[in-house]
């Protein structure tokens, strides 16, 4: 089974990737938008079959950067026996546009020693958020918290933590989602919250309203760059409701309002979206897929005000 095996030191943590794919010489020459593959039509496809999504891999939570020359992912190297433990572990993995051509997916640079999950771009792209329970100055335990790296001369920096008042001290928080203008929305507990970026800070969260969380548990959240709707997932309800989960929508009124919630129709997670708007990308049982974004814009009510 190809797996990623995690060795653990007792001083400090070794972490030792074998990800059993494609050798790098072997590794196809991908060239143009999307890693050289044909854009899909309204049906959800498997997106890079064989070459990102593989047989016996966990893949998911899938992004290109702002100007569409780098491709995340994650991986996932938790077994079903862990999954039923509460054992989570997570890895970032990045392939780049280098002369015209796509590389082979190498393990980001600030992943590997601790779960690195959820990521998301900012607006600009000079930041990429995370979330993970790397340790802080503020916890003798670390929990989720929301962590971002900044663009270098020479790639990432250092990971720093984001402090209050977006840090809550008691509740596990992450899985952050970025509008064109910087504001944030994001989980805390079993909740969104949504906090605006001024002067380069982030302001006192709210608590999105009714017509978005509910008495179930909300969660992944992707908010369209001009704010005009956010998807998100709702799990931990009775079977009879959607299976117990699904993937939601809410567009915004006029009045700056949230319509009540409704069902995409989509079964997956973490859902994205290429860089021009066109391609819609989720998650679903360890692949990566892709469909037209039409699927998502023809969801809007004819009237929001």
């Amino acid at each position: 089974m190809k797996r990623i095996i995690i060795i653990v030191g007792s001083m400090i943590s070794i972490v030792l990737i074998l990800i059993i794919c494609t050798p790098q010489s072997e590794f196809p020459v991908l060239k143009g938008l999307y890693l050289g593959q044909e854009p899909p039509g309204i049906k959800p496809d498997i997106f890079a079959p064989g070459i990102i999504s593989l047989d016996d891999r966990y893949e998911l939570n899938s992004e290109f950067s702002p100007a569409g020359d780098e491709f995340y992912f994650e991986l996932s190297t938790t077994t079903p026996e862990e999954k039923k433990q509460g054992i989570y572990f997570y890895v970032i993995m990045v392939s780049r546009l280098v002369d015209g051509v796509w590389t082979k997916p190498v393990m980001a640079p600030f992943s590997g020693e601790y779960a690195t999950m959820d990521h998301y771009f900012s607006p600009d792209g000079n930041r990429l958020y995370f979330t993970s329970d790397r340790p802080n100055s503020l916890e003798s335990t670390p929990k989720n918290n929301i962590w971002y790296v900044q663009r270098t001369d020479d790639g990432w920096s250092e990971p720093s933590m984001v402090g209050p008042p977006v840090y809550s001290p008691e509740i596990r928080q992450g899985q952050v989602a970025l509008a064109a203008n910087g504001s944030m929305v994001f989980r805390t507990g079993d909740d969104l919250f949504y906090s605006k970026f001024l002067d380069g800070q982030f302001t006192e969260p709210v608590l999105l309203p009714e017509t978005i969380n509910s008495p179930y548990a909300e969660s992944k959240p992707y908010i369209a760059p001009d704010e005009r709707f956010l998807i998100f997932v709702r799990y931990d309800m009775p079977e009879s409701i959607d299976g117990g989960r699904g993937m939601y929508i809410s567009f915004r009124k006029e009045d700056g309002t949230w319509t009540p919630a409704r069902n995409t129709g989509i079964i997956g997670s973490l859902p994205k979206f290429s860089p021009d708007g066109e391609i819609f990308f989720f998650s679903r049982g360890g692949d990566i897929y892709w469909v037209d974004a039409d699927v998502i814009y023809n969801l809007k009510p004819q009237k929001t005000n």
